[in-house]
């Protein structure tokens, strides 16, 4: 009866932060097919709760499936560069130290429950692989919504608004542009250990380092349907300074723009960086060696 009442009050625990969490993410959901993915990978686990396992095989399983959950989440936060995963990592980890120290029968499990962890189980491992296609190996992922760059529907909003008037890609390429010259600036007190892209922030404080602003055009652009790649690249100097911009396709012709670079210039009155025309989305740099295209 103690186990029983233990799993009921987990399960309450776990349902109750995933639905405080969708809240919180229904913005970013609603247009992100990758972050809808990870966070259904913390709702099934839930359901664990409620089946009593007696025997050590249906345990392994679940400890298994909860543990290659974890590790999903952790390849998007690490890969990805988002802190989102850690928040559906909580309750995996949550319930897999439940499995751990309260459940302690022995015995055989019934049929229906040994049906019913296998079916969450493959729901869990579905909604898994196909995380990792959209993380991994994405279609188009130079229009992709929920990789390392992510955007919601007040971002989108706002680059209907930026983009009211425009009516060709390249007009509306120089309109994003232009809008995050006039009102960004670059923040040098920034400590970059922990770098990622958070839209929100970065639209609250109008400030961030280059990883910021290339993630801010590119969300800006692919809301409009434009493709745009985010690149990360370090000096063929050696110098251990990354940096980060974009290359984005508009007039049948891939460019590369550094926005960062042109806030700073346009601040100290420098020469800007501008569109320079590429071959390619995958051109080589004359001045960084490119570490990753995203």
């Amino acid at each position: 009866m103690k186990t029983k009442k233990s799993r009921i009050i987990f399960f309450a625990i776990a349902t109750t932060y995933n639905l405080l969490l969708g809240l919180y993410l229904k913005d970013f959901i609603v247009l992100s097919q990758t972050l809808t993915a990870f966070y259904l990978l913390s709702v099934p686990p839930t359901f664990f709760l409620l089946i009593e396992t007696r025997s050590r095989a249906m345990r392994t399983t679940v400890y298994i499936v909860l543990v290659l959950d974890i590790l999903m989440n952790l390849l998007y936060f690490i890969y990805c560069r988002r802190l989102l995963p850690v928040m559906t990592m909580i309750v995996l980890v949550t319930e897999l130290m439940y499995y751990i120290t309260c459940t302690v029968r022995t015995g055989k499990d019934s049929s229906l429950t040994k049906i019913s962890i296998l079916v969450i189980a493959g729901i869990i491992l579905v909604t898994g692989i196909t995380a990792y296609i959209f993380v991994c190996k994405p279609v188009s992922p130079y229009l992709l919504n929920g990789g390392a760059t992510l955007w919601d529907t007040q971002t989108e909003e706002l680059a209907d608004e930026i983009c009211a008037g425009s009516d060709t890609d390249a007009e509306k390429v120089q309109a994003i542009y232009n809008w995050m010259i006039a009102n960004f600036e670059y923040d040098g007190n920034y400590q970059t250990l922990l770098q990622y892209f958070d839209v929100r922030r970065t639209l609250s404080t109008r400030k961030g380092v280059c990883y910021d602003f290339a993630n801010m055009f590119a969300a800006l652009c692919r809301s409009q349907n434009i493709p745009c790649y985010v690149v990360d690249g370090t000096p063929y100097d050696h110098s251990t300074e990354d940096h980060t911009w974009n290359r984005v396709y508009y007039d049948d012709s891939w460019w590369n723009v550094d926005v960062t670079n042109d806030i700073s210039c346009t601040a100290s009155g420098k020469e800007i960086y501008g569109f320079r025309k590429l071959d390619d989305a995958s051109a080589p740099d004359k001045d960084y060696f490119i570490t990753k295209i995203y």
